[in-house]
């Protein structure tokens, strides 16, 4: 079940025949690509890769797969920690810009490494220690202040220049270590180019800004987090990562520079499956209703899109469709009663599908289980199963 070979379209062959038998909807996960996404990403960057378990916090997934994350992991709610505690020993890291005290205190007693998004949550933190041993922490800087060229978006995350000394006044005071920087431009933002604002300029930018912070608090910064934005399609990037690796590399001489990666390693792990139940010619196209659909991958109606680029599914068939019947596109569907319930188009000319066939979308692995409101008309939440390639 891995992504290295082209998709099967239509009527072509498949040798997921086993696929036939599952519960649908159902998400298939493969911890043998996660595993092999996360090695080729890190050797790709030549830095520790920290793994943002918020992509897929699927606990028997990371029970497969916890093992190899060797630089940490990244977690942004007390859930998430629930998951690896006790399970994960490499370090933790705790992002959340409205961590509250419950939140904090589990992260405390799991020896987790804090990532301060402001001054009033270091000064909470600053609260919940108390006389308990400080824990680490790494100060998150808004990108878009970091690199003023426009080119970044203009998000809620993270601090000014100003207001991140405040911060390290405020926790040097306390006797609270930062040991970091952080910035993360954003999904699919990592690019190389010439205009001063790719993410080699946010590395760089970070690394400038580093010694104020050293200066307040008398402790070094030791490194650098610049995030990631790592498309599920980044090993098609050989040039662009060789020429990263080159911007970076005078950084390696004064700071340990790391990255983090959801979307990049679980994306290609994991295939929607979603089963027609009803099939009607509409218009000039098949409109094929399926058991699964925004409710369980909210992601692919693409709602929150301006241009809605449907993802084409695969087909797989039961039987052979009839030769007599007319060659049309295809509109998959889901199981609600919204309009925007629309999960997937085949313009390819093609036959119709019939009732009890399987449609299978790939890459669905990040985001696309976790991102979905299944409470919607009551629906029950797709099925999960692990299968190794």
């Amino acid at each position: 079940m891995t992504n290295a070979s082209p998709p099967v379209r239509g009527d072509e062959a498949t040798p997921e025949q086993w696929l036939l038998n599952l519960k649908t909807p159902c998400y298939v996960l493969d911890p043998t690509v996660v595993l092999a996404r996360f090695a080729d990403l890190r050797e790709r960057l030549g830095t520790p890769l920290i793994v943002s378990l918020k992509a897929n916090p699927n606990l028997d997934l990371l029970i497969r797969c916890g093992h190899a994350f060797i630089d940490g992991v990244e977690l942004a709610s007390q859930g998430e920690l629930d998951i690896v505690a006790g399970r994960i020993n490499t370090p933790k890291y705790v992002n959340n810009p409205s961590m509250d005290e419950d939140f904090m205190r589990a992260a405390l007693a799991s020896r987790c490494t804090f990532i301060i998004d402001s001054l009033e949550q270091a000064q909470r933190l600053i609260r919940v220690i108390g006389k308990q041993p400080a824990p680490q922490t790494v100060l998150r800087l808004n990108a878009g202040q970091l690199v003023s060229s426009g080119k970044h978006p203009a998000d809620h995350f993270g601090m000014n220049r100003h207001d991140a000394l405040l911060t390290a006044v405020a926790l040097a005071q306390a006797n609270v270590p930062i040991i970091g920087l952080h910035t993360f431009a954003g999904s699919n933002s990592f690019h190389i180019d010439d205009k001063g604002a790719d993410a080699a300029a946010l590395a760089h930018a970070l690394a400038a800004f580093a010694p104020q912070i050293a200066r307040l608090t008398s402790m070094p910064v030791e490194f650098l987090n610049v995030g990631g934005g790592f498309t599920e399609h980044f090993y098609s990037q050989p040039q662009t990562f060789e020429a990263y690796r080159q911007r970076i590399a005078p950084l390696h001489k004064t700071f340990k520079v790391v990255h983090e990666s959801g979307r990049g390693i679980f994306a290609g792990a994991g295939t929607f499956v979603t089963r027609v139940r009803s099939v009607k010619a509409l218009g000039e196209r098949y409109v094929a209703v399926c058991d699964g659909g925004l409710s369980h991958n909210f992601l692919l109606a693409k709602t929150e899109s301006m241009l809605k680029n449907y993802a084409q599914p695969r087909l797989l068939r039961r039987q052979q469709p009839s030769a007599d019947a007319p060659r049309l596109p295809i509109q998959f569907v889901g199981s609600t009663c919204s309009r925007a319930d629309v999960i997937g188009w085949s313009h390819d000319l093609s036959a119709p599908p019939n009732v009890g066939d399987l449609v299978i979308f790939d890459n669905c692995g990040a985001y696309n289980q976790t991102y979905s409101v299944s409470a919607f008309l009551s629906q029950s939440p797709a099925h999960t199963y692990i299968h190794q390639s």
